[in-house]
């Protein structure tokens, strides 16, 4: 069994907890006072960045105080506290990516394992909102746990982390119990259109398409405000 570290600090009406389960760095946000089980958020960051960074940060201590969820925030491989020279070299290499994600995958089931084990949560209530990097590698671990009751991909689509729209490989057919939000960027430069309405179009559950003005390196208020009234709708 992977050890379990953390430390924790108390901000306001925040419990913030930084953690290492086994090999992955984490960090928790919890609403103080809350007696019931909380639903819990995992927010996902993009490429170049962490569980640290305002992509993550921001929305967690916000949803926390106004919803009262756990927000949930994972160094991604390669990423954060794990940082590598070129975090991107995985990517390159279909094999790699696809190993990559299915790491990913793993190390969010046993997170959500620990953290049940410690704290409040619903597991009944899991919720995802991963943008870019963070929304590809959430397409597999979300299929893949099979307790999650909603998420959001932005900036994403179908390809080596996220996997195939259909057919052998495609980690679609798992989110059939899941809603899930697709948001996409009007002059996205890194997604293909066509790649994130093949993703889009392979969901078999309930479904939903948001199209949002910007580049794919402007995650504004407007993107995380999609992402909240999703979750805060399904949860």
């Amino acid at each position: 069994m992977a050890q379990f570290e953390s430390t924790e600090q108390a901000y306001g009406e925040l419990r913030d907890v930084r953690f290492r389960h086994g090999e992955t760095p984490g960090r928790l946000w919890l609403p103080d006072g809350v007696d019931e089980p909380l639903p819990l958020v995992l927010i996902q960051h993009p490429g170049m960045s962490s569980k640290d960074d305002a992509i993550v940060a921001g929305p967690a201590r916000a949803w926390a105080t106004t919803h009262r969820w756990a927000c949930l925030g994972l160094d991604a491989p390669g990423h954060g506290e794990r940082a590598v020279g070129d975090p991107f070299a995985a990517l390159r290499d279909p094999e790699q990516a696809t190993a990559m994600a299915a790491q990913f995958a793993g190390e969010v089931r046993d997170a959500i394992d620990a953290l049940t084990e410690r704290y409040r949560v619903d597991t009944a209530r899991l919720g995802y909102y991963g943008y870019s990097l963070g929304a590809m590698l959430g397409v597999p671990a979300v299929a893949g746990d099979g307790r999650f009751r909603a998420a959001v991909f932005a900036a994403a689509g179908t390809g080596p982390l996220s996997g195939p729209g259909g057919g052998e490989g495609s980690h679609l057919p798992g989110l059939a119990d899941v809603a899930v939000r697709v948001i996409a960027k009007e002059q996205d430069e890194i997604v293909a259109p066509e790649s994130t309405m093949e993703l889009y179009a392979g969901l078999p559950g309930p479904k939903d398409l948001v199209t949002l003005s910007g580049g794919h390196f402007a995650i504004g208020d407007d993107v995380v405000g999609s992402a909240e009234q999703w979750l805060a709708a399904k949860l």
